[in-house]
């Protein structure tokens, strides 16, 4: 009897040994898919961070030539009816919707419309 009852406990173990054993390793398998999952996810993301930084210091150009006098001298004229020869129209800024620049004081600022149109306006602090 003493035999039967410890043959019924070594199969007990080997079997919750087994069961655990598999519960184990099904959950390894899944944290290593989920691991490099998440490395596939940065990266994608890394790759976005580089683009928007290249876009960023593609565009920051952009923006001082828009900050600067020329280009405000440029818009007045403009609002004014007195373009040059091989100046652009300013609508084209606009396309997608309003272009809007801000004095550096922040106390008025341009507002060019996707018609074209440009307005002055005054910012109250």
């Amino acid at each position: 009897m003493k035999e039967e009852k410890l043959k019924k406990i070594v199969v007990g173990a080997t079997v919750a040994a087994v069961i655990l054993f598999v519960i184990l390793l099904a959950f390894w398998i899944y944290q290593l898919i989920a691991v490099s999952v998440q490395k596939q996810r940065i990266k994608e993301l890394e790759k976005q961070i580089a683009y928007f930084e290249s876009e960023e210091s593609r565009l920051s150009g952009d923006l001082e030539k828009y900050m600067s006098d020329i280009w405000l001298e440029r818009a007045a004229r403009q609002l004014l009816g007195m373009l040059g020869y091989g100046d652009v129209e300013l609508k084209e800024l606009a396309k997608d919707g309003e272009f809007r620049l801000m004095f550096s004081d922040h106390s008025a600022a341009l507002v060019i419309q996707e018609n074209g149109e440009i307005t002055y306006e005054v910012i109250d602090n």
